[in-house]
């Protein structure tokens, strides 16, 4: 006892701050995915890649003035790139809205389901039951820009469909929902 009291309160100090820190140190390095940056010119990694999604380079998340038009983008639809400052609100759009605002709700990591007009009322009417299954951060509306029938865009990924394949859609749902750069709650 007579030794604790001739310790100053410095070295009881120094010493629990050195504790701390080697325990600090052994954490983080035990878990490299808390030190690990992602490289923000690319998507999210993941373990197993729906099969057909391209990925793309990511060409910034700026904002731009709502009503003004995007440039710039590597995919068709967008996977990234300028957007407006709002978000459309998850869901389902029977009439098409602007790239812009849903590349806002790709950078909180949803998903969007961009569908050409033209494809049948049985394709939408299943697209429409998926999303209201999944039920979060999904948006569905029409995009007579696509290159193909359906296309499934994540934050820097598209995958292109000419047929709906519906066990597909769920799984890119699965695999690239909340993987974007801004991963909010709603």
């Amino acid at each position: 006892m007579e030794l604790v009291r001739r310790v100053p309160v410095l070295a009881w100090f120094l010493l629990i701050t050195l504790v701390v820190l080697i325990a600090g140190v052994f954490f983080f390095t035990k878990n490299p995915s808390l030190t690990k940056e992602e490289d923000p010119t690319k998507p999210q990694a993941v373990s197993k890649p729906v099969e057909g999604t391209e990925d793309f380079a990511i060409v910034g998340r700026g904002h731009i003035t709502d009503g003004t038009p995007g440039s710039g983008y590597n995919s068709n639809p967008p996977s990234s790139g300028p957007h407006w400052q709002a978000p459309a609100k998850a869901g389902i759009y029977d009439s098409p809205l602007p790239d812009e605002r849903f590349i806002h709700n790709l950078e909180h990591g949803h998903i969007w389901i961009a569908y050409k007009n033209d494809v049948g009322d049985e394709v939408k009417n299943k697209l429409k039951g998926i999303v209201e299954n999944e039920n979060f951060k999904i948006v569905l509306a029409p995009r007579d820009a696509n290159e193909t029938k359906i296309a499934l865009v994540a934050w820097g990924r598209v995958l292109k469909m000419q047929e709906l394949d519906e066990q597909k859609v769920r799984d890119f749902i699965r695999t690239y929902r909340n993987r974007g750069p801004e991963n909010t709650p709603e």
